[in-house]
């Protein structure tokens, strides 16, 4: 029979990703602790950290939890530290969706990773990848990357079960990740942009329940109006430097 390891279990707290993770990984492991957390949660669980200091813990998976793992924390894991993300190896980072749709990448997908100190850079042991399609807005495309780390993370852990560590792929990563404030500012339209790249940043960045794009006027930043469409009229926006507004919201944490 062979050895049934043990892990710690990250998990989002989404019951229509979380539960059928947490049901495979209990399957599987010798689950010595496990948590759920919001998107906007950033603090690593101090139970986590103490049970891998004192618990000679073979596993922590990373499934879809937003907070960053200390060094100190994953370093003390005995096996693999393995990190499962909603974007392919060419977007690490936030945006991911909204800029393969921008750049007309053909497929998409999810990547799992060792961890490491420097955010999503660490050596890939899993890839899932499936086509882009003609009507994807960077919300569909991020919610069939959810669906898709499920899967990897279904195959990653019966790959930690079977052989005890995960094998690498032999891809890597395009780019260093993208961060919060390099998608912020790349949220926003400019006077410069031709038609064409005001229309597929429009595509890229229409999402109903996050803000975006944004355009500037005298060193203030506002919201496109909802109403705008500059994808059937590209012409649209060069009213909306000479309007006035006072708005800057911003995105969730992935998307």
């Amino acid at each position: 029979m062979p050895k049934r390891y043990n892990c710690v279990l990250l998990m989002t707290d989404r019951p229509d990703l979380a539960d059928a993770a947490e049901a495979f990984a209990r399957e599987r492991f010798d689950v010595r602790y496990a948590s759920r957390h919001s998107r906007n949660e950033r603090e690593f669980p101090q139970e986590a950290a103490s049970t891998i200091a004192h618990g000679n813990v073979d596993f922590l998976l990373n499934y879809l939890a937003p907070m960053y793992v200390p060094k100190v924390v994953f370093q003390e894991v005995q096996r693999e530290a393995i990190n499962f993300h909603p974007a392919p190896p060419a977007w690490p980072g936030i945006g991911s969706a909204s800029y393969a749709l921008y750049r007309g990448d053909p497929t998409f997908g999810a990547t799992a990773h060792r961890m490491t100190a420097k955010i999503d850079g660490g050596e890939i042991v899993g890839v899932a990848q499936f086509p882009v399609c003609s009507e994807d807005t960077c919300e569909t495309l991020f919610s069939r990357a959810l669906r898709a780390t499920l899967d990897l993370f279904f195959e990653v852990c019966q790959e930690l079960t079977l052989d005890g560590h995960a094998v690498p792929t032999g891809d890597h990563w395009e780019r260093a990740a993208v961060t919060r404030a390099e998608f912020e500012r790349w949220m926003t339209l400019t006077p410069t942009d031709s038609p064409d790249q005001i229309v597929r940043k429009m595509r890229a960045l229409k999402n109903p329940r996050f803000p975006g794009p944004f355009f500037e006027i005298n060193g203030v930043r506002m919201q496109v109006p909802k109403g705008l469409d500059p994808i059937k009229n590209p012409g649209s926006l060069s009213s909306l430097w000479e309007s006035n507004g006072n708005n800057e919201p911003t995105r969730g944490p992935d998307e």
